[in-house]
């Protein structure tokens, strides 16, 4: 939030999409003439369901329907990742054949993709290799370097310890990090069972700007069994709901076209995101992306309960986390948080991380609080770091906005919901889940302690 800005590398650095035997080279008869960015949420779907076959030919049709060289090189590039998945190395070593022949440019993504792993030793990836390589010499910009894990985070279990769960994910810290959606969610299936979680997940967040860029922090979030009661969301929804006036796949379009140019060097991420709302992700600064902004402001205020009725019923959690930032153009900064609050709770946790988010930074403009401290708690207590640390920071925003008469009222009840929390955030590595939560402790302690040690020992002597 203060700090640098950073994005999941599940969104930043591609999935892959892949081939498997059995399945037809071709599905035109079933896609008939949908757009590339059609085919490529189709391929999404079917990587997410495993179906590799369905996937690859999607992407490859994906690629040849682009007239755009860059474009085609990363949809040839997805369907090579899932077709090693899929074990069709031959498939999988022609797409990227086929991308380095349309300039893919990054060596280090190429090399350290767990996805192509299986490939290295087979002939013909030396080739690959060197014309990726060659590319990225030719390069007028270079693309965006693949991040160095800098450290990684374990929440508190009370079975699987920090040293037993790194093993078991075979992250390495020290060394540049390629997600893979679908090998991940294996290992976390296997950190399950093996602990008897009721959930995990890991969440890898890279910085791209100011004094952390170029590192990423892994964060593993584990809920016990007998916690399982942390994992109260709101009902999945189910439906399909109509896209008022295009907005939703307008804000879509303009995300891709913010991680393409990340993805290429061309967008400059240390220069503060411009927009005409508190909060609107990368902003509008860049030539390509500022014809972005004025549909929003023009077509957003009348299609409000449009948007609300999609974050309410759209079964679609991509197109629900889209909801948030649109809807900051659709009424006031109070009417805003009012509106975004019951949805805290969203199933999906990239939902609630944009639903935070957005209220967090309309909370932020405004000189008293709006957000009432048990909503706060609530997004705190949720599984995922990216729901305690913009918890932590708007509870940090609370507490400032209170008078100090109102505040010493509150400190009691923020040690007891939370106070083990803030401790436990303390010991975090990443900035950005450890500053706010030591913020808070400053703020309700008026002490300046640096270890957690120190601050565990504080809370012990309030009767936290």
């Amino acid at each position: 939030m203060r700090k640098s800005v950073g994005l999941s590398l599940w969104l930043m650095l591609g999935l892959g999409c892949a081939h498997s035997s059995g399945k037809p080279q071709d599905v035109v008869s079933t896609v008939g003439a949908m757009t590339s960015q059609e085919l490529s949420l189709r391929a999404e779907k079917a990587y997410d369901a495993e179906d590799f076959a369905t996937c690859a030919d999607l992407r490859r049709q994906s690629a040849e329907a682009l007239t755009d060289p860059d474009l085609r090189a990363e949809e040839y590039y997805s369907a090579a990742g899932c077709a090693s998945l899929g074990g069709r190395t031959e498939d999988a070593m022609a797409f990227l054949k086929r991308a380095a022949d349309s300039g893919f440019p990054s060596v280090d993504q190429l090399q350290f993709d767990p996805e192509l792993a299986s490939l290295h030793s087979l002939p013909g990836w030396a080739q690959v290799v060197a014309g990726v390589q060659a590319n990225l010499d030719k390069a007028g910009t270079p693309p965006m370097p693949i991040p160095v894990l800098a450290t990684i985070d374990v929440s508190r279990s009370r079975r699987a310890t920090a040293a037993e769960v790194i093993k078991m994910l075979g992250l390495e810290v020290g060394k540049p990090i390629v997600r893979s959606r679908h090998l991940m969610k294996k290992r976390e299936e296997a950190l399950r069972q093996r602990f008897n979680l009721a959930y995990t997940h890991v969440g890898v967040i890279a910085f791209f700007a100011e004094e952390l860029k170029g590192q990423a922090f892994a964060s593993v979030d584990l809920v016990d069994a007998e916690d399982s009661h942390r994992l109260s969301f709101l009902p999945a929804p189910t439906g399909h709901v109509e896209d008022p006036e295009g907005l939703i796949a307008h804000w879509l379009e303009y995300e891709d076209k913010v991680v393409r140019l990340m993805r290429s060097g061309a967008l400059n991420t240390d220069q503060p995101p411009s927009c005409r709302v508190a909060h609107c992700s990368f902003g509008f600064g860049h030539p390509e992306l500022a014809p972005y902004e004025p549909r929003f402001v023009e077509k957003a205020p009348a299609a409000r309960e449009a948007l609300l009725r999609v974050l309410r019923e759209d079964a679609d959690a991509n197109r629900r986390s889209a909801v948030p930032y649109v809807l900051g153009y659709a009424g006031t900064p109070e009417q805003v948080i009012g509106w975004l609050l019951p949805f805290f709770k969203d199933p999906d946790s990239g939902v609630r991380n944009n639903v935070v988010r957005s209220v967090l930074a309309f909370q932020q403009g405004l000189d008293r609080p709006v957000v009432d401290l048990s909503k706060v708690f609530e997004a705190m207590t949720m599984p995922d770091v990216s729901d305690r640390n913009k918890g932590t920071y708007l509870l940090e925003m609370v507490l400032q906005k209170l008078s100090p008469d109102e505040l010493k009222a509150r400190r009691a009840e923020v040690l007891q919901k939370v106070g083990t929390l803030l401790v436990d955030m303390s010991a975090y590595q990443q900035p950005i889940n450890r500053e706010p939560a030591v913020l808070v402790l400053q703020l309700l302690s008026g002490e300046k302690f640096e270890r957690p040690e120190q601050w565990r020992q504080w809370l012990s002597s309030q009767g936290g």
